[in-house]
């Protein structure tokens, strides 16, 4: 007697077969681009240590600090050498001021360069 199940029983039984064997390929393709991705980032990461380190951020910080109290040091004492009586052509007051106030807008732009750097260095490690 044969049972009316049987021929179900060996259908589902080769589906289950032949999935097993889809899940098994899918599987090994996956690994296969998990070892290139793990080449590559090795790669990248030999590349990483190769690379000379920057100027630290602390020594970039000192280095703009000390350009701006020189700047403006500078400034101050050739303000205080052309003295009220200075003629316009010779870097009289007016001049000093404009001087200054081009000296605050370069200082503006270097902090906001600065700004951005801290943006883009928050997503990299090394930065």
């Amino acid at each position: 007697m044969r049972s009316p199940l049987g021929p179900a029983l060996v259908i589902l039984g080769l589906a289950t077969t032949l999935l097993v064997g889809l899940v098994l390929f899918q599987t090994i393709a996956q690994r296969d681009d998990l070892d290139r991705i793990d080449e590559r980032l090795e790669a990248i990461s030999q590349e990483i240590a190769a690379q000379e380190p920057g100027i630290a951020r602390g020594e970039l910080q000192r280095t703009l600090n000390d350009l701006e109290s020189r700047l403006r040091a500078w400034m101050l004492d050739n303000i205080a050498d052309a003295g009220p009586a200075a003629s316009p052509g010779s870097g009289s007051a007016g001049d000093a001021d404009e001087i200054l106030d081009r000296l605050d807008e370069v200082i503006d732009r270097l902090e906001a360069l600065d700004r951005r750097l801290d943006q883009i260095c928050e997503g990299v490690p090394i930065c």
